[in-house]
């Protein structure tokens, strides 16, 4: 009677997820170690979320969401961030490395090997249709590259420490930016300083940045990570305040 009730659970699990990888002999799993991952992960959404490397698409075939973290394609992924990858099918074992540092995920864990130091993921490296998908914020982050999410567009920026984030100054004096219209890196800083002795700030239309008030002599930075046209102004004075910067 017990084998009968397990064997019925494990039917309408297997129904439910519908996510049962053709693949799984490929990679030296068992079919029960199968569905005890397919069924230990009901939260998986195919994602629409668009990925941008240093402000260019960075492509993957496709991504999901599990309990709302990003799983991407561990391949197309690391490869896209300049990362070397390659796999152990004896051990089910994922190996991503750069420059001396290595990361080594296991199928089915979310237990990670970052230089020998053990690190604990949000979820585990997991198969989905035949292909290994990993927590792209977690693999992105032990390799440098700084990660964050523009929630009104759905894209995740990624920037990385290959490239020159640039620091530009905008200077406010006689009621105007005076560098105001700029036209700058993604990932890069512009720093606001006000030179006037009355009060003035950088509030961006799209509400995407705002700066405080500045007194005389003040300053306040802002980072842009998302491609784009920025125009703003200044909140006190903001009908003839204003200047835009864009972001390649």
């Amino acid at each position: 009677m017990k084998k009968s009730l397990i064997a019925a659970v494990l039917g309408i699990g297997l129904l439910v997820t519908g996510i049962l990888p053709a693949s799984a002999q490929e990679h030296g799993m068992s079919m029960s170690a199968d569905m005890n991952m397919q069924i230990a992960a009901p939260q998986l959404v195919k994602s629409d979320m668009k990925l941008m490397l240093n402000g260019k698409p960075l492509q993957v075939d496709e991504a999901y969401l599990v309990d709302n973290a990003l799983f991407v394609p561990y391949r197309a992924f690391a490869e896209g961030i300049g990362l070397t990858v390659g796999y152990e099918a004896a051990s089910q074992t994922v190996t991503v490395s750069k420059e001396g540092k290595e990361v080594k995920l296991t199928i089915g864990s979310s237990k990670a090997d970052v230089d020998g130091t053990p690190h604990t993921m949000v979820g585990p490296a997991q198969l989905i249709n035949s292909t290994t998908f990993v927590h792209s914020r977690f693999l992105a982050e032990v390799f440098g590259v700084k990660v964050s999410y523009d929630e009104a567009t759905r894209t995740v920026n990624l920037v990385s420490g290959e490239a020159t984030a640039k620091t530009y100054y905008v200077n406010i004096e006689g009621f105007a930016f005076k560098e105001g219209d700029l036209t700058v890196e993604a990932g890069s800083t512009i720093v606001f300083t006000n030179k006037d002795k009355v009060k003035h700030n950088a509030v961006a239309d799209n509400g995407s940045f705002k700066t405080n008030l500045l007194g005389a002599g003040e300053s306040e930075s802002i980072t842009l990570t998302t491609p784009g046209e920025y125009t703003y102004f200044c909140e006190p004075h903001k009908n003839f305040m204003k200047g835009k910067i864009t972001v390649k």
